[in-house]
């Protein structure tokens, strides 16, 4: 006995479109493939390379300005590439969501990936070149006649502004909304880390105006010891978040600082020297190419012990340099130096675009997920304005009157308005 065959079921198929997209952005999964991945690179490193291009014609522009409109005079006065690059970013980003707006993308969309700066690829990847050039090409006569300043501004300024800015916010909480409720602690934990001041911009700022070289030092200076101050106290105040401690934290914060500037300091002259010792002991001189390479991993190793060791990876990679170019510089070959020389500067070039682009990018970023708060980014550029104030100028008063006396330089009026 045979039984029936099941009857086929008919199943709609749906009919092509008549003029379907030649690429389906919508469908795409950005970041899970290869071509996902290949596509992201490609969008990326076009901005990049836009970035560069806009860099080298506003400076192409300050060369001829005599011969410009009084538009473009004014563009080339006031525009500077730092600012042009953030503006391309935030262009960029604003393209991006509304296309990805318009299409109801997916969330593997394009822009999940350019609108999210990675704080971990920042650190690791494009911080060690910038740093490691500014102390590999740091002018020693000015900078370490400054380090009782650098040292003031750094540890006491940085302080009195985490403080004054914590402290501040605190007392503005009613105005942030129901929505956004921070606790005293997290406002002060949040002051820690704003009152440290960002080396990256600092320096593309102020070598493209050529500032005072006293100015650009001390600047420079408390911008990367304060890395440290920033860190400790930052680590100490989220112990606070949620729980409850005495007054003695306060000692062991002091302790974390010691242990985390000075052993920095330490780790960053031991590496300096072991490298130097290596291409003293070692002939390179038949493979050029192995010894550029093993001088340029320099710029990233200490900062990952460092960071390895709970230490300050900034702190680590400036005195580095420092060192290397006191001792291991004068051990390299003469292709050697000229080579490296440029390698550290392009590495840092490109490290310096590519924070920029990403800041610009990350604007929209912020308004996208929800994590935009108008208000709390007004009255914390007023606090932090305030903070930076109240530490600036007592601490510039009491350095000239102790530190700075007869034929020693003074911190002017004009510099202290600047810091």
């Amino acid at each position: 006995m045979s039984t029936p065959s099941p009857t086929p079921v008919e199943t709609e198929t749906e009919e092509p479109p008549l003029f379907a997209p030649f690429y389906g952005f919508s469908q795409h999964s950005w970041g899970s493939s290869e071509s996902g991945i290949s596509s992201f690179l490609l969008v990326y490193l076009a901005l990049l390379s836009l970035c560069l291009l806009a860099a080298y014609y506003l400076d192409h522009l300050k060369h001829r300005r005599a011969s410009l409109s009084p538009a473009m005079r004014f563009v080339s006065a006031y525009v500077s590439e730092s600012g042009a690059i953030i503006l391309i970013g935030a262009l960029a980003g604003a393209l991006l969501t509304g296309i990805d707006s318009a299409i109801e993308a997916d969330p593997d969309a394009l822009s999940v990936g350019l609108l999210q700066f990675s704080s971990t690829t920042f650190f690791l990847l494009l911080l060690p070149p910038i740093i490691f050039n500014s102390g590999y090409h740091i002018n020693r006569g000015l900078f370490f006649p400054l380090l009782p300043a650098i040292s003031a501004y750094a540890i006491i300024g940085t302080t009195v502004s985490a403080v004054v800015v914590g402290v501040g916010l605190s007392l503005c909480r009613g105005l942030f909304g129901a929505s956004f409720a921070p606790s005293t602690a997290e406002l002060l934990a949040f002051g820690a880390l704003i009152s440290a001041t960002d080396p990256v911009s600092t320096l593309a700022t102020f070598q493209s105006k050529k500032v005072d070289p006293v100015l650009f030092y001390l600047v420079f200076g408390e911008s990367v010891v304060n890395d440290a101050v920033g860190l400790v106290l930052f680590e100490t105040l989220k112990k606070f978040v949620g729980y409850e401690h005495d007054a003695t934290s306060a000692g062991i914060a002091l302790l974390d600082f010691c242990v985390i500037f000075f052993g920095s300091t330490v780790l960053g002259i031991l590496v300096g020297m072991v490298s130097s010792c290596l291409f003293r002991r070692v002939d390179f001189r038949p493979y050029p190419h192995l010894e550029i390479s093993i001088y340029v991993l320099i710029v990233y190793v200490p900062f990952i012990i460092a960071e390895v060791l709970s230490l300050s990876g900034i702190v680590t990679i400036l005195f580095t340099g420092i060192v290397c170019k006191c001792y291991a510089h004068q051990s390299l070959t003469s292709e050697s130096k000229v080579l490296a020389d440029g390698m550290f500067r392009i590495l840092a070039h490109l490290a310096e675009t590519t924070i920029f682009l990403e800041l610009g990018l990350a604007v929209f970023g912020m308004t996208s997920h929800g994590n935009f708060h108008a208000v709390f980014i007004v009255l914390a550029m007023v606090a932090c304005t305030v903070g930076r104030a109240l530490n600036v100028y007592p601490l510039s008063f009491v350095l000239n009157r102790c530190c700075y006396t007869g034929d020693s330089p003074k911190i002017p009026a004009k510099t202290q308005h600047m810091l």
